[in-house]
């Protein structure tokens, strides 16, 4: 039998069948040390797992590479999830990389951040209970390793920066079995050196094994119990512990703690020799604008002196004196006016002319007043004559000439009824010459017949 003879494109292809058509390549986990690391523009990682036998080749595409919760470095040991698939232009398989988790760290990065819930739960971590920093500590306390970088680091940055810090050693052991308890003792005798003002907690990087001591809690509640402040420097940039958390101020490297707790002093001069010159440029600009205020005072004084304004109310009484001359000037030209219109109206209205003429009206009135009172008066004495007529026609007198009385009561009224009387009753009658006084005896009514006597005995007047 023939063997067949395959294209290099379908033995690649043959070899991608077979590796796809297992399912356990699809989802596998391989441990390994990262080599080759290569992070280009693109975002996805390029690296090399390998052991002490083999290797192979290992892509992260961008989108999984920003899930990755660490930055992988070259000799870290890892496990990668992912699938088994053939690289076709390179004729090589390789693993597509979906998760990468460092190698047995696992169970310690979970207590680490259950320590770090429960400490930030008590408010060990919060805002408010952060201590400042002295401006220019005199004298600082170093809390690492007697022969770790880290303190090399704080030296060689403290000695540039600022030389007239005294440095003072407070020795802990920073890694392996019992590093926590040397740490929380040399906290607390840093704490009670004389004359300190600052605690410089640092340590080189490492892995998170190296750097479980300051993940401890002891060493955490250390930090917040000290009087001095706390600034920490563990690790790298990358790497955040307990301890940096539980710290006053927290920096990325040792030598970066050394640089916040010491001010550069060169910088301090230059900052106070920029101040002082700005001050200097600001109390000249106040002073200018001080004088220029007051020349605008003292130009605003001579505008307001007495002299100046009794100038100005000269003027001002000039030019009021020729307004009232003129208005004098004017009210006399009309007033003469008016003058000469009321004497022509006065000449009309003299005394003579007035007297003549109510003379004349006078005797208008005298002819016509004459005329009508003899004419009323006339009118006047018809009318009386034609009334004293009347009167005689009507008068009493003429009815008692005929023989006729007139009856008076006691109380002078006129009896005009017989019922108005009673027997006894004094009366007195007026005839047409005297009166007759009688007393009343019986009286009678129109119905009384009888030739009975009325009166008693009685005299007459005159």
């Amino acid at each position: 039998m023939t063997a067949r003879t395959y294209t290099v494109s379908e033995l690649t292809a043959l070899v991608r069948d077979t590796l796809a058509a297992r399912p356990e390549l699809e989802d596998v986990l391989v441990e390994g040390e990262l080599s080759n690391l290569s992070t280009p523009s693109s975002g996805h990682i390029y690296f090399t797992l390998k052991d002490a036998r083999a290797a192979v080749k290992c892509v992260a595409f961008r989108s999984n590479a920003l899930r990755i919760p660490f930055r992988p470095e070259n000799g870290m040991t890892v496990v990668v999830h992912g699938s088994v698939q053939v690289y076709e232009q390179q004729g090589q398989y390789q693993l597509y990389v979906e998760r990468l988790d460092p190698s047995g760290v696992g169970a310690l990065a979970l207590a680490v951040e259950q320590l770090k819930r429960k400490l930030a739960g008590e408010g060990l971590f919060d805002a408010q209970r952060k201590r400042p920093l002295p401006l220019l500590p005199q004298r600082v306390v170093v809390v690492t390793s007697r022969t770790g970088a880290a303190l090399r680091d704080v030296y060689t940055v403290m000695t540039r920066r600022a030389p007239g810090i005294d440095l003072v050693l407070s020795p802990a052991t920073v890694q392996g079995d019992g590093a926590a308890d040397t740490i929380v003792t040399a906290l607390h005798r840093a704490d009670g050196v004389r004359g300190a003002e600052v605690i410089l907690l640092v340590r080189g990087g490492g892995s998170i094994e190296d750097l479980m001591p300051f993940n401890n809690e002891a060493v955490a509640r250390a930090i917040r119990n000290t009087r001095l402040p706390v600034v920490s420097g563990i690790g790298h940039e990358t790497d955040t512990t307990v301890s940096d958390l539980a710290a006053d101020h927290r920096a990325a490297t040792p030598s970066a703690a050394a640089e916040l707790v010491a001010p550069s002093v060169a910088e301090l001069l230059r900052d106070v020799g920029a101040r002082g010159l700005r001050l200097a440029q600001g109390m000249q600009r106040r002073i200018a604008g001080d004088r220029s205020a007051v020349e605008r005072r003292d130009s605003r004084l001579s505008r307001l002196s007495p002299a100046h304004r009794i100038a100005g109310l000269r003027q001002e009484l000039d030019r009021r004196s020729a307004l009232l001359r003129h208005g004098l000037l004017r009210e006399v030209a009309v007033q003469h006016r008016r003058l000469d219109s009321s004497g022509g109206r006065l000449q009309a209205q003299q005394p003579a002319h007035r007297i003549a003429a109510a003379r004349a009206e006078v005797r208008r009135s005298s002819d016509r007043l004459s005329v009508a009172g003899a004419r009323l008066l006339e009118g006047r004495s018809s009318a009386l004559t034609t009334r004293r007529a009347r009167l005689d026609a009507l008068s009493p007198r003429r009815t008692l000439e005929r023989g006729y009385s007139i009856t008076l009561d006691a109380g002078g009224r006129v009896i005009t009824d017989s019922g108005g009387v009673v027997a006894g009753d004094r009366i007195r009658s007026l005839v047409s010459r005297g009166s007759i006084d009688s007393v009343v005896t019986t009286p009678r009514t129109e119905d009384d017949t009888g030739d009975e006597q009325m009166y008693d005995s009685g005299h007459a007047e005159p």
